[in-house]
Order: C-alpha cells, then sequence, then structure tokens
C-alpha cells in the first residue's frame, strides 16, 4: 500500500457538526438557567456538580472519543441572550457563534447553526438543546449511529412526539436555515416523516429540562434518589 492510500484511509468517512443551542433569555427561570450548578451522576457512580451549559457540553464533547475513526465530529456552542456571562464558563478552544437575533426566536440560532456547518463543509449537523438535562451521552450517540446507518435524518422521539436532538444530512440545510421566529426543526421533521424519510430514536430523557427553578429543584432530588 502507497503513502496516499494509507493516509487516505486514515482520514475519517464523515464529519459532522454538533451544535449546541444555548442563545435563549431563559425568561420563565427568572435568571440565567445555563449559569446554573446541577448536579449528574458520573461514570463512576459519583455526583458531578457544575452550570447546566457545560453538563451538556461535556457530554457532546465526549462524542468524539465515543465515536468511530470513520467520523469527525466538531463542536458549536451558539450563543445569544447573557453571551458575555456564559462565554466566561467555556475554555477558550470552545468553538461559538453569537447569535445577535436571538430575540426573534430558536429560528436564529439554527441558522448560525447552519452558516458554520456550510462553511465547515460538513456531512451532517446534530442540533442539541443546553437545558435537556435528561439526554443523556449514549442518547446522542445513538442518534448519530442511526444516522451512520441509515443515512437519512434522524431524530428523538419520547410518547409519540418527535424533535430535537436531531441529525440533518447536508440536504437539509436551506430548508433549516430557511425556518424563522419560534418554529423550531420540528416542522421539518414533521415533513421528513411524511415522506417516510425520517429515522427515529427512542429518547426518554427529552421529557426532562430545566424551564423553571423548580425543574431544578426535581431534578436534584432525583439524582439525590438514585443515589439512595
Amino acid at each position: 500500500m502507497n503513502k496516499f492510500i494509507r493516509e487516505t484511509a486514515r482520514q475519517p468517512s464523515k464529519r459532522i457538526l454538533v451544535a449546541l443551542l444555548a442563545a435563549g433569555e431563559s425568561r420563565r427561570f427568572n435568571g440565567i438557567k445555563l449559569q446554573a450548578t446541577v448536579d449528574v451522576i458520573d461514570s463512576n457512580g459519583k455526583i458531578k456538580s457544575q452550570p447546566l451549559l457545560l453538563q451538556t457540553l461535556d457530554k457532546l464533547t465526549s462524542l468524539n472519543t465515543k465515536t468511530s475513526t470513520e467520523l469527525k465530529v466538531e463542536l458549536l456552542v451558539v450563543l445569544g441572550a447573557h453571551q458575555e456571562k456564559l462565554a466566561n464558563l467555556l475554555s477558550s478552544d470552545v468553538n461559538r457563534r453569537f447569535n445577535t437575533n436571538w430575540q426573534s426566536g430558536i429560528a436564529s440560532s439554527i441558522k448560525e447553526a447552519v452558516i458554520e456547518a456550510e462553511a465547515l463543509k460538513v456531512d451532517g449537523l446534530l442540533i442539541a438543546l443546553a437545558d435537556h438535562i435528561g439526554v443523556t451521552l449514549d442518547d446522542y450517540q445513538q442518534l448519530i449511529t442511526a444516522w451512520q446507518s441509515y443515512g437519512q435524518t434522524c431524530c428523538a422521539q419520547y410518547q409519540n412526539s418527535f424533535g430535537v436532538p436531531a441529525v440533518f444530512n447536508s440536504s437539509d440545510f436551506t430548508d433549516l436555515a430557511s425556518l424563522t421566529g419560534d418554529m423550531g426543526a420540528k416542522h421539518l421533521l414533521k415533513k421528513k416523516s411524511n415522506l417516510d424519510a425520517l429515522s427515529i430514536v427512542e429518547i426518554e430523557g427529552v421529557a426532562i429540562d430545566i424551564d423553571r427553578r423548580a425543574d431544578i429543584e426535581k431534578w436534584q432530588q432525583m439524582i439525590v434518589e438514585n443515589l439512595s
């Protein structure tokens, strides 16, 4: 095998951008919810306490070590409201984009993710929400594996409702960029489902997110119960 063939064989066959959307105002939380400290149980069965934003980011960062050598994972954090305070939580090597139009709705953050995805010329885009504390690393990995296996858009489903996190092909980028206001990706996912062009992964954790301060209290109590 010559040098060119050996080097080509080492190259990942696909690249995916994992975009963590963290631009919302968290109005119902009455504060900066992504800055709030929450607990998770780590792989060693111990409690890890850190801001909500970093809890989710850590899971997505770990995808680089969990995915096969045939897939290269790029990471992006989209910030908007509270961008200065949240940016201070991120290490300097974390790629981020600032959504100056965050007040118009989640579609503007999706557009920022698409702009980055197109610039990087990736094959796929995973859209994740920073407040989805109940979604695990294994859940994200299952989505990516399904996308690799079936070659079509793949999303989470729970109790007959589907939505993000979801993985989109580069052929979907134009449709994603055309979303407006508070119209999230669910509209496009329904369209894909009607065309039988959507793969589904059952993820119970999508039902658990942080919206109000009471949600953190419920989550923390759940952690205590799981340790007892």
